[in-house]
């Protein structure tokens, strides 16, 4: 039984775990033996210090986590340098404890110092790098010493050939998204209630506040709101609506492990244009609201919704019940509901997991 190791990340948001989940499960059942390992972990508490700094940054200081993003994408190999200094003794000994026959890294900060431990270290297990950014990869996520890339666009394809990789170790796989999310054949109906589902829709905790008070507005609507692994939010909507300041008929949730089930419930997704929730959205045949975006690489992300028609982008919580009524009572929302049928990028999984098992 081959064996393959998959870097990501437990608790800079969602979509690496979910990605990696993804492939996992895929892999297994198809007769690989797996392993998740926290890439932050290998960097020993500084590391772990800046995993769990990640959430707070991107909610209370969306300015200093933008100027990191600024600097990974000037000095890249700044970046890779202090990762492989600090990390490289631990990923090492993971990598030798489970002596796999492939490596995979779905995390942009974790490909360099990797590939260059197993080139020092004379490992010949390949190396390959899934990226999972949608319109601008970060420039820390190229490594020219890695075996193969999966990219989720033809764009980013072009890119990374016109910077020096080679057409035969990249594929355009879109993204890996979680097998029980089904992707939808037949366009959701509105039966009486129209179902809005908001999971975390900005990064600023005032705005998601004003965000459920205008949606709760809505007429004839069952509203959900989930808050993710921001605690924060959660506490401070659920006291709200003890205290009468929010519609006790809004459901609220922190962390969900049957996102599947809510999104497949979903006629409209209110959410920040994370790559990993857009897709899923996508898949699950929803229309989506872009309603916020972590400062640096999801700036354009919202255009995954947009140029393919099944949804808007409205950051401005003010704004979002007079367009989200138009939207429904113009019936628009049908005409998304039918286009996202047609969304491309979300079935990464059976085409990264076919490759491995074709080639590898």
């Amino acid at each position: 039984m081959k064996k393959i190791l998959i870097f990501t990340s437990e608790r800079t948001g969602t979509g690496h775990k979910s990605a990696a989940n993804a492939l996992e499960n895929k892999l297994r059942k198809i007769g690989y033996e797996t392993k998740q390992v926290d890439s932050f972990e290998t960097m020993g508490k500084f590391g772990l210090l800046l995993e769990n700094a990640y959430i707070p940054v991107t909610t209370r200081l969306p300015k200093l986590y933008y100027t990191s993003y600024l600097i990974q994408k000037a000095f890249p190999n700044l970046i890779h340098g202090i990762v492989y200094a600090t990390g490289k003794k631990k990923m090492l000994k993971l990598i030798n404890e489970f002596n796999p026959d492939l490596v995979i890294s779905v995390h942009s900060m974790f490909t360099k110092a990797i590939s260059k431990t197993m080139r020092k270290n004379n490992i010949k297990a390949p190396f390959f790098i899934d990226v999972i950014d949608l319109i601008n990869p970060p420039r820390v996520w190229f490594d020219e010493n890695a075996d193969f890339h999966f990219v989720p666009t033809e764009e980013i394809k072009q890119d990374y050939i016109t910077k020096g990789i080679s057409e035969n170790k990249l594929l355009v796989s879109g993204f890996p998204i979680r097998d029980d999310i089904e992707r939808r054949t037949v366009a959701k109906k509105i039966d009486g209630k129209i179902n809005i589902l908001l999971v975390n829709p900005s990064v600023k905790l005032r705005k998601n506040i004003k965000y459920a008070k205008e949606v709760s507005k809505i007429k004839n609507a069952s509203i959900t709101f989930i808050c993710g692994r921001d605690e924060r939010l959660y506490e401070t909507l659920t006291k709200m609506q003890n205290q009468g300041e929010i519609s006790k008929d809004i459901k609220i949730y922190s962390f969900v492990k049957n996102m599947n089930e809510f999104l497949d419930n979903a006629h409209i997704l209110l959410a920040k244009a994370g790559p990993n929730m857009l897709l899923e959205g996508a898949r699950s045949g929803t229309a989506i609201v872009v309603t916020g975006h972590i400062l640096g690489q999801e700036n354009d992300n919202y255009k995954y919704v947009t140029n393919n028609g099944f949804g808007f982008k409205c950051e401005k919580p003010s704004q979002i019940y007079n367009l989200l009524n138009d939207f429904i009572e113009s019936k628009k929302i049908d005409e998304c509901l039918q286009n996202v049928l047609k969304a491309e990028c979300n079935s990464g999984t059976d085409i990264i997991v076919d490759y491995i098992h074709k080639n590898f």
